[in-house]
């Protein structure tokens, strides 16, 4: 992997969806990501979900 692929928000959305799939408590999450209220997580959570569920993508 090239650093320069990666971005701050890539790493802080992908972290705090996986915990919240892993059902961490947004507290906990951000403890860690240093977001400062919930609605925030809950922006990066959502954001990260919209692939789990989803109807348009098709498993084997």
């Amino acid at each position: 992997m090239d650093a320069n692929d990666l971005a701050a928000h890539s790493l802080r959305s992908g972290l705090s969806t996986s915990v919240a799939m892993m059902r961490m408590t947004e507290i906990a999450i951000m403890k860690q990501t240093g977001h400062k209220t919930r609605e925030m997580v809950d922006r990066y959570v959502q954001a990260g979900l919209r692939y789990k569920n989803n109807a348009s993508i098709l498993k084997n």
